[in-house]
């Protein structure tokens, strides 16, 4: 997809989460059938995902930053679910400066280890809210990241009608976070596919997202995606995310006719 699609990203999130998935990342970017990944400097298989990096020439790293779900950095209290964390910060729970210290120890960790992130994103698309937007620009200028994303899928009439509204919601967000970026001499995609079916790619969103490229080729289309390994340790830790089919993503990557 990358050599005739140059207008084409495809990130795989996640890696640092389990050594399975680091091994099913690395296995995808080495064979290219991705075009990156995004790093969780808090995730238990952290240390596993630098070495996997710094054995591979040429990969592009971001970081994906957390702020549910997994242990902080810092002494700053982390709710577990995403819902929760909003309700938080929009009744004024959560200190935007105590945010700001942990997505900076974050981005210093993964430094710190060896990597040169090229790009940012997050865990549930939390860095899309206004105030830490505003901290995420910040950061990416001061550690001369140049690229964002931002959450700009087209809805499907398939979608259930809560998943779109969350979507709906999310692209009002990034169409205001947009405008920060550009203003700031940053880039960002165009296009976003991955929210809607996130944990269960499958073919019809590989086919979705090259119409895209073909139709815009001055665009820039991104998918996120989640593949990997599996195994029991993974499948139990994380049982609580659903339909998440890491193993499912992977052959979807991996056996697409290119």
């Amino acid at each position: 997809m990358e050599s005739t699609h140059s207008n084409l990203r495809i990130i795989a999130d996640d890696l640092g989460l389990h050594k399975s998935i680091n091994e099913g990342i690395i296995y995808l970017f080495k064979n290219g059938h991705i075009s990156g990944a995004s790093l969780m400097a808090n995730g238990d298989a952290f240390d596993d995902a630098v070495r996997q990096c710094l054995e591979v020439e040429h990969l592009n790293i971001g970081v994906h930053f957390v702020l549910v779900e997994e242990r902080a950095l810092t002494q700053i209290v982390l709710p577990k679910n995403h819902r929760i964390f909003f309700i938080k910060y929009i009744l004024g729970l959560t200190s935007l400066e105590d945010i700001k210290c942990e997505l900076r120890a974050q981005l210093n960790k993964c430094i710190k280890a060896g990597i040169k992130p090229s790009f940012i994103n997050s865990h549930q698309h939390l860095h899309l809210l206004p105030g830490i937007t505003d901290i995420v620009i910040k950061l990416a200028k001061e550690y001369h990241v140049q690229y964002i994303r931002i959450v700009n899928e087209p809805l499907f009439s398939g979608s259930n009608l809560f998943r779109k509204s969350e979507l709906l919601f999310l692209k009002l967000l990034s169409e205001m976070a947009k405008r920060k970026i550009k203003k700031a001499g940053l880039k960002c995609n165009d296009f976003f596919v991955g929210f809607i079916n996130a944990g269960d790619i499958g073919k019809t969103d590989i086919d979705f997202i090259l119409e895209l490229s073909r139709k815009f080729p001055d665009k820039v289309i991104e998918l996120g995606c989640h593949p990997g390994y599996e195994d029991d340790e993974l499948r139990k830790k994380y049982r609580n995310w659903g339909n998440y089919n890491w193993r499912k993503e992977f052959e979807v990557l991996k056996n697409y006719n290119r």
